[in-house]
């Protein structure tokens, strides 16, 4: 733990380096704070967070910018920050609108958090297991192959091939979907449902299989993975001046399960730098916040530099996470 004053020069050099991306000199430090010292003084206690490697000197007679653990001790310093009005207002605007189809939703707020935060941003949505299933629909795509549509409760709409083993006509498609959806609409996606086709019921062999086929396909649908919605792509050129690094970044955002890993820290509000990564070779930063929906959890985080504006970060994506969790769970009521 630092003393109160090198606490607070600390934090005056990486707020002011956030801000302007240079090294920042003790004038600089004693200008931007409540300190009421001398620049020698601030010139000393620089030299003792250097020595804690805190800070670094990128040349003779420059100022000093922090390290990655500069950056966590602010990090987990920092007071709660605030949105602008001009911010909240746009993500009211947003969660205002209580007919806007989920995955529509779900990628407005991708879009909406890379503005307000001038950083990609990344929204998973929550799983489907528990949410209650309203419709089903099949379609058949040709003999031996169905297209299972499903739409839940909560909004969402999910879709599932399966193949059946034998030919099937329309009208066997469509009586294995009116015995399937006797059982499983207004149960959880993800419940065990006992359809009954066994040698007992008097269905052909094709309406059996399909009838099969489709708790397969309702199966895989409530265990898939999840849906990503990434705003913001194209602030990387101007976030990351190492265009090296961009091309990387692109590279893990292309990868479902590497951007999971990203966000994949404690429950709440995360944020990961540095060698706390798995990538601790690129100059990165995930703050991330994690949501519940019908008993399932989604997750909404953004990346960036490790010069990213925390405060702002922070306070945007718990605000963002708030609502989806409201107005998602409303839904589902």
């Amino acid at each position: 733990m630092l003393e109160d004053r090198r606490s607070e020069v600390l934090r005056a050099l990486v707020e002011e380096h956030i801000r302007t991306g240079e090294p920042v000199s003790s004038r600089a430090i004693v200008d931007h704070s409540a300190l009421a010292v001398s620049t020698a003084t601030v010139r000393n206690d620089l030299t003792a967070l250097e020595t804690d490697g805190l800070v670094i000197q990128p040349h003779t007679s420059a100022g000093r910018i922090p390290t990655a653990a500069a950056y966590r001790y602010y990090v987990d310093h920092i007071g709660p920050g605030k949105l602008r009005n001009a911010a909240q207002e746009k993500i009211d605007n947003l969660f205002g609108d209580v007919h806007l189809e989920l995955s529509k939703l779900l990628k407005a707020t991708s879009v909406l958090l890379a503005e307000i935060t001038d950083l990609p941003a990344v929204v998973f949505a929550p799983g489907v297991a528990h949410d209650r299933v309203r419709a089903l629909h099949t379609v058949q795509v040709n003999a031996d192959q169905v297209l299972i549509v499903v739409i839940t409760e909560g909004g969402r709409v999910v879709q599932q091939r399966g193949r059946v083993r034998v030919p099937v006509t329309p009208m066997e498609v469509e009586e294995a979907q009116r015995l399937v959806a006797a059982s499983v609409v207004g149960s959880e996606l993800g419940a065990n449902i006992n359809v009954g086709v066994g040698g007992e019921m008097e269905i052909s062999e094709p309406t059996r299989e399909a009838v099969l086929t489709i708790l397969d396909g309702l199966h895989l649908a409530a265990t898939s993975s999840t849906e990503m919605f990434v705003g913001g792509t194209k602030r990387m050129t101007s976030t990351w001046e190492d265009l090296d690094s961009v091309q990387r970044i692109l590279e893990i955002l292309e990868r479902e399960a590497e951007v999971m890993k990203l966000l994949a820290g404690a429950s709440g509000t995360s944020v990961q730098l540095g060698s706390e990564l798995e990538s601790p070779d690129i100059d990165l930063a995930v703050v991330s916040n994690t949501y519940e929906a019908g008993g399932e959890g989604g997750s909404v985080g953004v990346i960036g530099p490790m010069r990213m504006n925390y405060k702002r970060a922070i306070s945007a994506v718990e605000e963002v996470s708030r609502e989806l969790e409201d107005q998602i769970g409303s839904r589902s009521e």
